[in-house]
């Protein structure tokens, strides 16, 4: 059995899920603040009419107007690429896929109880920011499905990370002869 390997998976494994936790995050005030710029600039520039022989105004129409567009659809796209990433690591678990022994089984539990800790830690962040009265609070609240996976990421992270275990602990052969 090839143990440095496998180390080296569920380091892989452990490393892409914080991976995933934090690019939420960033994600999540990312788009808020993207989309709080575009709430506004967008009335200032569609606001200026004329300017020498050109309409402001009208270019606006034709090209920020279909960004906005675009920012305003992070509020549901953010989630769903959250969604994708702990979907794309269930498939990496199969790609890992290796008989455990005790030892890996340990060390795998030993990392992703340090990433449930890391999630709990994040999850209170980003609800000291949810539960303001401000704008900030306002805008985190319009992504709804971003903000419930960041808030509830050590329940997330706990679930993925126990089905990747399975995944990756029930691979083909039997275990190692001592």
């Amino acid at each position: 059995m090839n143990k440095k390997g496998n180390i080296v998976a569920i380091i892989w494994m452990v490393g892409i899920l914080f991976v995933i936790l934090i690019g939420a995050l960033f994600l999540a005030f990312g788009g808020m603040v993207v989309d709080w710029t575009f709430d506004e600039v967008l009335p200032e520039i569609s606001s200026i009419g004329m300017v020498g022989s050109s309409n402001v105004s009208e270019y606006s129409e034709y090209t920020i107007n279909p960004v906005n567009t675009v920012v305003q659809s992070f509020t549901w796209l953010g989630g769903l690429i959250y969604i994708f990433g702990l979907i794309g690591c269930l498939g990496l678990a199969f790609a890992f896929r290796f008989t455990g022994n005790k030892w890996l089984m340990g060390l795998f539990i030993a990392c992703i109880f340090m990433l449930v800790l890391a999630s709990i830690f994040i999850s209170n962040i980003y609800q000291d920011f949810y539960d303001g009265n401000d704008d900030v609070s306002d805008r985190l609240h319009e992504q709804t499905m971003l903000s419930w996976l960041i808030l509830y990421s050590p329940l997330v992270m706990c679930v993925i990370a126990f089905l990747c275990g399975v995944i990756m602990f029930t691979g083909e052969g039997g275990e190692e002869q001592l």
